[in-house]
């Protein structure tokens, strides 16, 4: 796609009728006045991003006609609500339905179809929305908001699944992550989302997992006689002096679920480090960790259900850390989008509306990334997520502006601003240290023959 057709893709995005039938659908918009839908979202969306504060009289200064912070507090209300909720599932819409191009990773991708990050990230909301999303009690907060998000590494897209409530646990959300598989596509997760009975699910799609093991899962290996003897995994790493260990097949738990597992060495550096989280974390609930947790807290231990032929033992650890791409997404959706910042305390509706214009322009943010990235992956270039999120919010006010003026304005800075964060969004590179991309490359992707 040409970078004329993606400006004219996005500009459709925010279509002013569009968003207005939307309002009308809505009932937030019945008769026009000074505040009219489209002024009324992206001064939300966009104009409050370049804001000092987030405050009504930022979000009123890109309007057409001059208006009140009282007229703009007014506006919020339930439909108002369900309005920027519709906005946002319009423009995740338009996002997923994107020209399809080629994979900036095609050597990756002669091996999945697609490799899913699915990972959630939670923040703090004023205690008025206790009763709409709930914190999980106890000394924290009494209102919590948890956002679930996919992020597909060879295509560049995210996806915002889901708002929810705090006290929802990863766990008894990965339910819901089979659903999001098909054949022959990888899923990378955390830990915390393990749940044998959705790992068997996923199995049975032949599809492909790939997380670290939780220590409360008990392992047992297949005997001769075929029974099952139970594996100290601590003990056997203890006297383990290799930079990793191996079993290819493994029971998991009382489900006998067989995966492959390895076992990788941290550095000293890194082990020392999680080993004093480990305490620090026990010492809070007045425990002591075990020897065992000590031990195990050394090594980074992966499970999967792909082959070795399928995923190598040197590529796993590489591919695991693509994961660590949603958690820069959710850093700058917290400290460039400011997801999780409000001046409304006791304005329950305006708060909602916040969060929902914020994942629209966090939407906006994806998409230009995956865009960009697919240009630039062309010349050999990684672009920068958090210098692209930086750059969207210091045009965000300007970016209203053009959107509410439209024509041909509009795509003229488009065009301008694209050129400019092609050039300005690029990688730094450290000689002493590769990418994560680099390391797939040397110790997996280039063996292929």
């Amino acid at each position: 796609m040409t970078q004329s057709e993606y400006i004219e893709q996005f500009a459709r995005w925010f279509d002013a009728h569009h968003i207005e039938q939307l309002a009308r659908q809505t009932r937030w918009q019945v008769r026009r006045g000074k505040i009219v839908a489209f002024e009324f979202l992206v001064g939300l969306v966009f104009g409050q991003l370049s804001a000092l504060r987030l405050s009504l009289n930022a979000q009123a200064s890109s309007y057409s006609e001059p208006v009140t912070r009282q007229a703009v507090e007014e506006r919020y209300h339930e439909r108002t609500v369900q309005f920027f909720r519709a906005a946002f599932t319009h423009c995740l819409q338009q996002s997923l339905a994107q020209s399809s191009r080629p994979s900036w990773t095609p050597a990756l991708a002669k091996h999945f179809n697609a490799v899913h990050v699915v990972d959630s990230t939670s923040f703090d909301c004023p205690e008025s929305l206790a009763h709409i999303y709930p914190g999980s009690g106890g000394g924290a907060s009494k209102a919590n908001c948890k956002m679930l998000l996919r992020y597909e590494y060879l295509q560049g897209r995210f996806e915002p699944l889901d708002v929810l409530p705090g006290r929802r646990s990863d766990q008894g959300l990965a339910v819901e992550l089979p659903a999001l598989m098909e054949a022959n596509e990888m899923m990378l997760i955390d830990r915390g989302f393990l749940k044998l009975e959705v790992l068997r699910q996923i199995d049975h799609k032949k599809a492909y997992f790939l997380l670290p093991l939780a220590r409360s899962v008990g392992l047992r290996l297949a005997q001769p006689d075929g029974s099952l003897s139970q594996l100290n995994l601590a003990d056997v790493l203890r006297h383990s002096n290799q930079p990793f260990v191996e079993w290819p097949l493994v029971y998991l738990g009382g489900q006998a679920l067989g995966v492959r597992m390895v076992a990788f060495a941290l550095t000293e550096e890194s082990a020392a480090r999680h080993r004093a989280a480990l305490r620090e974390a026990q010492r809070k609930q007045g425990r002591v960790p075990t020897a065992e947790a000590l031990e195990l807290a050394g090594w980074l231990i992966l499970i999967t259900n792909a082959a070795a032929e399928k995923l190598p033992t040197q590529a796993m650890g590489y591919l695991y850390r693509v994961r660590w791409q949603i958690e820069l997404v959710f850093k700058q959706c917290k400290s460039v989008l400011r997801l999780d910042v409000t001046q409304a305390i006791d304005n329950i509706y305006r708060i909602q509306c916040e969060i929902w214009a914020r994942l629209i322009a966090a939407v906006v943010l994806f998409a230009w990334h995956s865009y960009l990235q697919g240009v630039s992956w062309a010349q050999r270039r990684e672009l920068s997520f958090a210098q692209l999120a930086c750059q969207l919010r210091q045009h965000g006010m300007t970016l209203a502006q053009c959107l509410i003026e439209g024509g041909q304005r509009l795509r003229d800075y488009l065009w301008k601003l694209l050129r400019q964060l092609l050039h300005s969004t690029v990688k730094g590179r450290q000689r002493t240290r590769k990418t994560t991309w680099q390391n797939l490359e040397q110790h997996w992707l280039h063996l292929d023959p």
